[in-house]
């Protein structure tokens, strides 16, 4: 399995908008890895995870075609996350024919908006199609297996079931945890009782103090990896990336990237790619 990580930032990006502090001087500086844009996954070419503000960036920059997209899994509704507008570019008077159709994937509240938004063109279920996931219930794409499990992140609508991923193939398995603050019961509980190849995770907060919130840093990061380890669940052969920074969190590529390896943990940078 190939993972891309397309962007790694959290939703103002770094350098961050309207912002001159420390950590986005630096980085604007230093260019090259500590430039990051909003995050979002490839996996093997054919199924992305989250679709943001800089989609458009993403594919120009890394020379994608989406054309050939089949499978987008949603895991929230906040814009750096689900600019679900950009989306009807899928529709028949902005895309060439042939191409396959696109399978939307994302708890309710990301479903009704995205249908809000395409009900005034005709016939969008030839272009699109829009699939409601459920915490905990499996989503079987070609020989992938999907399942949303519960992330603690709160959006502007309080209902909302907000979702990390675990992504199955070909016996490895990856969580896709962007965007949680410390875990609830039930996500732990199905984080425990497995083995992971793979875990990439939130790093919003970066060097900020622990706090069980809407987001995670690297103390929490840390936390999570001495968890599971003792549980068994990861190992020496696990990946472990934290990815999803925000300038507040005060991390800057260049310098703390070894601190992070110091501990077992890969800083991630936009492009990487992660073969499972």
């Amino acid at each position: 399995m190939k993972i891309k990580l397309l962007g790694t930032a959290a939703f103002e990006g770094i350098p961050a908008l309207f912002c001159s502090c420390e950590t986005c001087r630096e980085s604007r500086k230093l260019g090259g890895k500590n430039i990051r844009k909003r995050s979002s996954a490839l996996v093997d070419d054919k199924m992305a995870f989250d679709f943001t503000n800089d989609t458009l960036s993403h594919i120009i920059n890394f020379n994608l075609d989406f054309s050939k997209l089949e499978y987008l899994f949603v895991t929230h509704s906040h814009s750096d996350h689900f600019n679900y507008a950009d989306l009807e570019a899928k529709m028949k008077w902005f895309v060439n024919p042939g191409n396959p159709v696109l399978n939307v994937y994302g708890n309710e509240k990301c479903i009704e908006l995205l249908a809000s938004h395409l009900k005034t063109f005709e016939n969008y279920d030839d272009y699109m199609r829009l699939k409601v996931t459920k915490h905990f219930e499996e989503v079987h794409v070609d020989d992938y297996k999907i399942t949303p499990i519960p992330a603690r992140h709160i959006t502007y609508f309080p209902e909302e079931a907000t979702s990390i991923y675990v992504i199955e193939h070909e016996g490895k398995k990856v969580l896709y945890g962007l965007d949680s603050g410390w875990y609830y019961d039930n996500t732990w509980n199905y984080l425990e009782n497995t083995y992971w190849d793979c875990l990439i995770l939130d790093c919003t907060n970066g060097f900020l103090k622990f706090e069980p919130g809407n987001h995670m840093g690297f103390e929490d990061n840390l936390m999570v990896v001495k968890r599971l380890r003792e549980k068994g669940a990861i190992d020496n052969n696990t990946k472990i990336i934290s990815t999803h920074f925000s300038h507040n969190g005060k991390v800057i590529y260049d310098r703390d990237c070894d601190l992070f390896k110091d501990k077992g943990i890969i800083m991630s940078y936009d492009g990487m790619e992660i073969l499972i």
